[in-house]
């Protein structure tokens, strides 16, 4: 009994620590999941592509991005972030990067863009693609 006590105790103890050392910046944190409503994504030349936010705080953002077949993204460039990790999951997409040959990005492989890396992306396939995109600031 006295160890399992002494195991809350420190449990307790750690948890505080964690606490106390958690960032002021994520006391405002935006979360979602899969069940997060979808919207469109705006824009000239976008088309069947929808996304919804999963984590959004200061430091880092995260979306689920969903692309119907035949949708496309047009080239843009995120120069907010540090870095920015394009990662499939669903399905292979085609990502379109200016001045460069297109890449395929098959699922579960990570992308990884720079800040201000010029980029678009679009699927040629027949079923919808899930994205998660991750943007380090």
């Amino acid at each position: 009994m006295r160890t399992h006590g002494r195991t809350i105790v420190l449990t307790l103890c750690c948890v505080a620590l964690v606490a106390q050392a958690r960032p002021r910046s994520q006391s405002v944190v935006v979360t979602g999941n899969h069940d997060t409503p979808l919207r469109q994504v705006a824009g000239a030349g976008n088309s069947g592509v929808s996304n919804a936010v999963l984590r959004d705080q200061p430091e880092v953002r995260a979306l689920r991005v969903v692309v119907e077949p035949g949708g496309i993204r047009v080239i843009h460039a995120h120069n907010d972030v540090k870095f920015h990790l394009f990662i499939p999951i669903s399905g292979t997409m085609q990502l379109d990067l200016e001045g460069a040959p297109s890449v395929t990005v098959v699922p579960w492989h990570p992308y990884f863009m720079t800040a201000g890396t010029r980029h678009g992306f679009r699927n040629v396939g027949t079923s919808p693609v899930e994205i998660m995109e991750v943007f380090v600031r």
